[in-house]
């Protein structure tokens, strides 16, 4: 008897445990920019709009909303606890079982808080959140990256939504919308009064510094900023020219794009080769070889030098879209540097955000493909499902000296043939790629350290010539599983490029103990940016090139 009733009452208990919200873990983030709770602009900012990501959160559908907003939207309720100050009541604005959309009261202390969730009396877990005084995040069309929201200012009556066949023009006046930039003085469940924020607001396009016309509240909507600026005269031309927004002379938004003409004409990227079969439509095949020189002196008894040598072998059908955007084939312009940021760890996977094909991946063969040099010959593994699913990086050679393992690397300077055996998609081919001399980074064993508040600058000699020069940089938190990386593309014919600190402010700090963090810095010929082109049956396009990076570990301080 005593057994079964206490197995009734188990299964109560974890029936209305079942029942009960549940905030996902790291579920809490800023609304327009997602970025990982853990990183420099992570942070909840009074008076801004933040989502709760979880399960059985709220109601099937949101109700319709009115001035003043309530604490209560269909049955949900948000409470923010403070550690040190008053408890508050958010105001919900959107509700649904798996996120919600909620208004941080502008009143709220600052430091960390614990944030619970109520629907219909259900009370869920508590999920931390660190508040501050400002933290922007930049509204864009998909997932916190890629094509801002932006509006170019032609008249009152004439604001068309920024896009590559809609450009803005140096000099003109752009309309930028997010949230985050900091508290009001009145009340966040009113329509927003407008003004001015008091809070130091920079708005960089295309590494350039713009001229900021205003900085506050939309007048619409609570917990929505906008921010006026005029392009910078010099900032470069392209179809993703990369916009982040520093408040306070130190946090850093998230990093989107938008889209600069001389003329106001349709975008041309000149250093995108494939951005127009992304915007278009089209089927394409990239053919990337790489081969990384790994400088291994932190954290060994004797420094090593690491070869390794990859390829890239993507074949794809993409639908098409104005606002198109993948991280592998959407670069930035030459001068500038666009950041990515994740929750997870993007060194363990080929999968940027948003770089799965639009349409699908083209069958090329089941069997491997044929790479040969002057050193021999290495099987590349085809680009179709299961065994590519997304973007294939294909390790064929590798040198670790002293280890005792043979030296399997092939990826020196000089042609190379691939050869395709062609398949249902894409027919058979094959194509020539030349590796050309890379370049020397010269001042590698002295950037060891990265202080992210200052520049950090690049220098180099030699290389392909009349070739942007890619630096990349990116360290993984272990502990919260989150990372920051950028890239940067350096004009060609330059010998020096500078990372400024607005760039590196959301790359997180390197722990204490470095086997919990993994940053390093890869330096190399943007040769993708001038590829040779193929042909293949099946493709509208095909490109091809080579390069070598010049790699080593670092430590972010």
């Amino acid at each position: 008897m005593f057994k079964l009733l206490f197995s009734i009452a188990s299964l109560s208990v974890a029936g209305a445990l079942f029942a009960q919200p549940l905030i996902a873990p790291k579920g809490i983030v800023n609304a327009a920019s997602f970025m990982a709770p853990s990183l420099g602009g992570g942070s909840i900012a009074r008076g801004s709009i933040f989502t709760l990501f979880g399960v059985r959160m709220g109601p099937d559908s949101s109700p319709s909303l009115a001035f003043p907003l309530a604490t209560t939207l269909g049955g949900v309720s948000v409470r923010v606890i403070p550690i040190s100050g008053s408890p508050v009541d958010a105001y919900p604005i959107f509700v649904s079982p798996s996120q919600i959309n909620a208004i941080m009261p502008s009143n709220v202390a600052l430091g960390m808080a614990s944030v619970q969730v109520f629907f219909n009396n259900a009370r869920s877990n508590m999920g931390p959140v660190r508040i501050v005084n400002s933290s922007l995040g930049i509204f864009a069309v998909r997932a916190g990256m890629g094509p801002g929201i932006f509006f170019n200012f032609i008249s009152q009556d004439q604001q068309p939504l920024n896009a590559p066949a809609v450009t803005a023009v140096p000099g003109g006046v752009v309309t930028l919308y997010g949230t985050g930039l900091g508290p009001v003085s009145f009340a966040d469940n009113v329509a927003p009064t407008a003004g001015n924020l008091s809070i130091q607001t920079e708005v960089f396009v295309g590494g350039k510094s713009a001229s900021v016309q205003y900085n506050g509240r939309t007048p619409c909507c609570s917990g929505v900023d906008q921010i006026v600026f005029t392009v910078p005269p010099d900032a470069p031309a392209g179809c993703y020219v990369p916009v982040t927004v520093r408040t306070a002379g130190t946090t850093s938004s998230n990093t989107v794009t938008m889209a600069i003409a001389s003329d106001g004409s349709r975008c041309s990227d000149p250093g995108n080769p494939l951005s127009q079969s992304i915007i278009n439509g089209g089927k394409f095949g990239a053919v990337v070889l790489t081969r990384t020189n790994m400088h291994e002196d932190l954290g060994v008894k004797v420094p090593a030098d690491i070869t390794v040598d990859n390829a890239v072998v993507s074949l794809r059908q993409e639908k098409g879209d104005p606002f198109a955007f993948n991280p592998l084939f959407s670069y930035p312009p030459p001068g500038s540097c666009t950041v990515y940021t994740a929750s997870i760890d993007l060194f363990s996977s080929d999968n940027l955000p948003l770089t799965a094909t639009t349409g699908k991946y083209l069958d090329a063969g089941s069997s491997m493909f044929k790479l040969q040099g002057l050193g021999g010959t290495r099987d590349v593994m085809p680009s179709i499902p299961p065994l590519n699913p997304i973007f294939n990086f294909w390790q064929f050679g590798k040198n670790i000296p002293n280890s005792g393992l043979r030296d399997s690397t092939l990826l020196t300077t000089g042609d190379f043939t691939l050869r395709v055996n062609g398949g249902t998609d894409v027919g058979q081919f094959q194509t020539t790629i030349t590796n050309p001399t890379p370049l020397s980074w010269t001042n590698r064993d002295q950037v060891a350290n990265v202080t992210r508040t200052q520049a950090l600058t690049i220098n180099w000699g030699g290389g392909p010539p009349n070739v942007p020069v890619a630096i990349l940089g990116a360290n993984v938190d272990i502990p919260t599983n989150s990372t920051g990386l950028f890239f940067c593309v350096a004009p060609a014919g330059t010998t020096s490029f500078a990372v400024p600190p607005y760039v590196l402010a959301n790359v997180p700090a390197t722990r204490s103990r470095p086997i919990a963090s993994k940053g390093v810095l890869f330096v190399g010929a943007m040769t993708l940016a001038s590829p040779s082109n193929f042909n293949a049956p099946g493709l509208d396009l095909g490109v091809a090139a080579a390069t070598t990076f010049s790699a080593r570990p670092v430590i972010f301080k």
